[in-house]
Order: C-alpha cells, then sequence, then structure tokens
C-alpha cells in the first residue's frame, strides 16, 4: 500500500501500514510506477477533479480508481467558486470515466457517493453500511481518530477539513 501524505503525516501513514510518498515534493504517479514497475490495482482518490485522471494514471493494467470525495470544492471549510465551479468539478471527473473506458488496459474510474446511494440503491446502502460497521465491530478496521467536536462546533470542522491538515476522522458528538 501507498499514501500521499505532506512529510508531516508521513508517520501516519507509515503507522497505517502504507509506504508514504509526498505529493507535494514528488511527482506520485512517476513515484508509484519507480516503486511498483507498472502501477497498482486500485486508487481511493478522495480529492477529485483534476486528480482523477493523475490517479488514473497510477494504475496497472486492469486497475480502478474509486472517487469518493471532492476535497477539491473546499476552500477554508466553504464549498468553493459557486455553482458553475461546482458544475465544472462533476464535468471533469465524468469526462475523465469517460476517457478511461475508452482507454486501453482495461482501467476504470468509479465514483462513489454514499448520499446518491442511499437515495438510488437503498438495499445496496444499507448493505454497505452494515458490511463497514461489522467490520468495526470485529475490529478489522480502527479508524482514525483526528478529534471528536461537539456538534455545536460543526462550522469549525468544515474550517479543518479545507485546510486539509487532519489526520484521521473528525467525530461530531452530540452537545452536553
Amino acid at each position: 500500500m501507498y499514501g500521499t501524505a505532506p512529510l508531516a503525516t508521513h508517520q501516519t501513514v507509515s503507522n497505517l501500514g502504507a509506504t508514504p510518498i509526498n505529493y507535494q515534493k514528488t511527482d506520485f504517479v512517476e513515484e508509484i510506477h519507480r516503486l511498483t514497475g507498472e502501477g497498482v490495482d486500485i486508487v481511493f482518490d478522495g480529492v477529485g477533479e483534476a486528480n482523477v485522471w493523475r490517479s488514473f494514471k497510477a494504475l496497472r493494467p486492469g486497475g480502478r480508481v474509486v472517487v469518493y470525495d471532492f476535497t477539491s470544492f473546499l476552500k477554508k471549510g466553504q464549498l468553493a467558486g459557486g455553482l458553475r465551479y461546482r458544475f465544472r468539478g462533476l464535468l471533469k471527473p465524468a469526462w475523465h470515466a469517460l476517457r478511461a473506458f475508452f482507454s486501453p488496459g482495461g482501467r476504470r474510474i468509479l465514483p462513489y457517493s454514499i448520499q446518491i446511494l442511499k437515495r438510488w440503491k437503498p438495499e445496496w446502502f444499507r448493505e454497505d453500511l452494515s458490511t463497514l460497521f461489522n467490520l468495526h465491530r470485529d475490529e478489522k478496521i480502527k479508524p482514525l481518530i483526528a478529534e471528536r467536536i461537539p456538534l455545536s462546533e460543526a462550522r469549525r470542522v468544515h474550517e479543518l477539513l479545507g485546510q486539509g491538515s487532519v489526520k484521521g476522522k473528525l467525530v461530531l458528538i452530540c452537545n452536553p
């Protein structure tokens, strides 16, 4: 496993069992190919927009990019740029997915949105959520909790996410 992260979080990436790659100083696509030869089987891309195609280039033949988030939309915890920017931000990954479909090597870009899944395929949503909870219960996955924050401070959570400096998950707790 490999994890792209700034130098300050490399120890966290290593502790999770992955080889860290400093995306701020190194072209992660070139580094993946240097380390693996032909690329990786799967990339989980939580950045979105232009990064999706770069993630695609890191794949070996038959590999997949799962796009699950678009943190590139956040600027200081706020959605950036208005409706036009967001539309372009959704259109670009769709264009990349279409390009990937026609690219050689059977590589694909697959979007995953839990909100859309819940609305369009509620039975799949329940199955995914049950699987996730079971993995957590059985301690097969252990989420890295950065901080527990009262619900009344939800705005601060978005600001922290927009800064891109959070190491782990932010958990909202009910107000006392």
